[in-house]
């Protein structure tokens, strides 16, 4: 089952870019990571290659 993007995105503001430490460390403090698709999500953003997030317009979230 894949994770819903746009819970994870209501963590992000549409016109600041946070880093990845910053956003990890939200998902950590908000959500329980020990269960389900917020743990695999979690594994998911450490192993990919970002430096800054931000929400996009759409309500999607914008990896650069």
């Amino acid at each position: 089952m894949s994770p819903n993007l746009t819970f994870y995105a209501a963590f992000l503001k549409e016109d600041k870019w946070i880093s990845k430490i910053d956003f990890i460390y939200q998902l950590k403090v908000n959500c329980d990571c020990t269960e389900g698709n917020h743990g695999e999500f979690l594994q998911f953003l450490y192993r990919l290659r970002f430096c800054r997030v931000k929400r996009s317009r759409s309500g999607g979230i914008v990896f650069y």
